[in-house]
């Protein structure tokens, strides 16, 4: 199985209750997922190894509880933590999924109130939190890539538009 088939959905941030069930966390935006899908790839030792879904079900708009085949007990779940977790390219379309946000490096951002911020430099990625770093009067900003901030990525003009809280550039 080659990675390229293969699309970093998110990581497993943490267990949901007692009998090996993991939350795992969208790191791009989603707005649906096959319900049929049978089995995700998680990233295990630096090789994609595929693991059996008995069932899943959404938790919030950008989390999932899901349960896998043999891991049956809150002490296996634990050793699935935060783990990236990939999905078979063709489970998640472009009409699904709005871009794929590590490869957003020099676009245009603006704040839908106050214009112009900045380019982007890059990624940060903290598990279950990735950060947008932004060029911003000479120094360097960070977004949280959450789904209320960051609004559209326009991949063909290059742009990124963010509604940022009140005050958020003067921290």
């Amino acid at each position: 199985m080659t990675r390229d088939k293969y699309k970093l959905l998110g990581s497993v941030v943490k267990t949901h209750g007692i009998s090996g069930e993991v939350v795992i966390r969208f790191r791009i935006p989603v707005k649906g997922i096959n319900k049929n899908l049978k089995s995700l790839m998680i990233k295990m030792d630096g090789l994609l190894v595929p693991f059996s879904i008995i069932s899943w079900h959404n938790l919030t708009d950008n989390e999932i509880v899901a349960v896998f085949r043999d891991i049956n007990s809150k002490k296996k779940a634990e050793t699935l933590k935060d783990k990236d977790i990939y999905i078979p390219r063709n489970e998640i379309t472009n009409s699904t999924v709005r871009s794929d946000i590590l490869n957003l490096s020099g676009y245009k951002v603006t704040d839908i109130r106050i214009g112009e911020i900045g380019k982007t430099t890059g990624i940060l990625e903290v598990p279950g939190n990735d950060l947008l770093q932004v060029e911003y009067q000479k120094r360097q900003i960070l977004i949280p890539v959450q789904e209320g901030l960051i609004l559209e990525i326009d991949s063909v003009k290059k742009l990124i538009t963010v509604d940022l809280p009140e005050g958020f550039l003067e921290i």
